[in-house]
């Protein structure tokens, strides 16, 4: 039954006309007319200096060109980070059955990596900041215009903007999958074929 929802998932993703057909600035618009805890943002991404499980240092804008889906995992956060979790985990599992996953990154920031689970998946990284946790944190929270909690998934585009804020733990993962989807058909130079002619090419 696991394995049926990334599937059925993904079929949802290529039987929405308007997401396939690139609603452009109707994104946030479609986005905020299904999923409450989804917010729109619009600003340069802040300087976020991580480091790697290879113990090397990066930041954002070594990611250009990728959609990028941050959360971050504070060791005092528990139940409420792990429900977010396993939410952000569902959408990664359905993602990287499609073509979609060469397009998106996902990293988990933490001040305790270790033992975080991340599917296997390439595309999914846990790295710990360079500074305070809470620091950075309150540095990204501080882009929404919603006086809500902790948690929140972080979500920046092909060009490094900070462009959206899903809130808490009561988003639906296919909402998620749905907002990155348009994301990567929003990017400016065209995929050769469509991303949707490719997702059903590997159907077939």
């Amino acid at each position: 039954m696991q394995r049926l929802i990334p599937i059925a998932m993904i079929m949802a993703v290529l039987a929405v006309p308007a997401l396939a057909g690139h609603p452009g600035e109707r994104l946030d618009e479609v986005t905020a007319g299904k999923e409450p805890a989804f917010e729109a943002i619009s600003g340069p991404a802040p300087d976020l200096d991580l480091v790697g499980a290879d113990g090397q240092q990066f930041d954002l804008a070594d990611l250009a060109g990728q959609i990028v889906v941050v959360n971050l995992r504070p060791s005092g956060c528990l139940a409420p980070c792990r429900a977010q979790h396993d939410r952000l985990a569902q959408t990664v599992a359905s993602l990287n059955a499609s073509p979609m996953r060469e397009m998106v990154r996902f990293i988990t920031i933490a001040d305790r990596p270790d033992g975080i689970d991340t599917l296997g998946a390439d595309n999914w990284s846990v790295a710990a900041p360079v500074g305070a946790l809470e620091v950075l944190e309150a540095r990204l929270a501080s882009r929404s215009e919603r006086n809500e909690e902790p948690p929140m998934l972080h979500l920046f585009d092909r060009d490094g903007r900070h462009v959206a804020i899903f809130h808490g733990t009561d988003f639906a993962p296919l909402n998620l999958l749905l907002h990155i989807n348009g994301l990567t058909n929003a990017h400016p130079r065209p995929e050769p074929g469509g991303l949707l002619d490719r997702a059903i090419g590997w159907f077939r």
